[in-house]
């Protein structure tokens, strides 16, 4: 695992303004990768080569800290009803043909509250029957409502893409086997950032690389590696 030149298909370790919680400055795709105007030079290229994405610089809600704030995939990127016109309007010039929305509603944090692929979504219990349908319009996949070890935060609890995906680390064997089907990939349970739960906010992924936080161990990184399938 390295700091060196990226090459896609690899786990590479960073920390984003000096903090190895890496993935709640980013929200990838298989395509585009948003992230904070303010990273290095060198942290954008690298995102760009590991995870072979367009990057779209911008603030959600004023914030270098997206991932709360969004949630996407290949058919859309879902926005969180606190992100300001002048951001949407960012993400659409470089969006194409993917579907991008708003969410209404009291739950703000919608990155924390919805863990997608391009095969399903997973949306947290506590949200309404109209955002789950804005869900399902704008990422176009099955939305199946849940919990993640019985929490209801379940963006925040995992990483899933096409390939794999890495979850939180005291999910049940049937839980596991459930997140597999739901999302059609193989999920691992594993932790980030030296033994960190929550491993969405130590890693940046999509089905071609991934990025995790510093302070990740080796035998974390082999898990992640695996997990991810890459």
């Amino acid at each position: 695992m390295s700091r060196a030149a990226a090459t896609p298909r690899g786990v590479y370790l960073e920390e984003f303004f000096g903090t190895a919680e890496v993935g709640l400055f980013a929200v990838p795709t298989e395509e585009i990768c948003l992230i904070p105007p303010q990273l290095k030079p060198r942290q954008k290229r690298l995102i760009e080569d590991v995870l072979d994405v367009e990057i779209v610089p911008t603030t959600l809600a004023g914030s270098i800290l997206l991932a709360p704030m969004a949630v996407g995939n290949s058919n859309g990127i879902l926005l969180s009803n606190m992100v300001l016109e002048e951001e949407v309007e960012a993400v659409k010039r470089v969006a194409g043909d993917l579907n991008i929305g708003v969410v209404e509603g009291k739950y703000t944090a919608i990155g924390n509250l919805v863990l997608a692929n391009d095969r399903a979504a997973l949306a947290s219990s506590i949200l309404p029957k109209r955002a789950l349908k804005k869900v399902e319009d704008v990422l176009g996949v099955e939305v199946v409502v849940g919990r993640v070890a019985d929490r209801s935060y379940v963006g925040s609890l995992a990483t899933i893409t096409n390939i794999g995906g890495l979850v939180f680390a005291e999910i049940s064997e049937e839980e596991e086997k459930r997140l597999s089907e739901i999302f059609k990939v193989d999920v691992m349970p594993g932790t980030v950032n030296n033994g960190i739960r929550f491993v969405r906010s130590g890693i940046i992924a999509n089905s071609k690389g991934a990025i995790v936080g510093s302070m990740t161990t080796g035998p974390e990184l082999m898990t992640i590696s695996r997990a991810l399938g890459v």
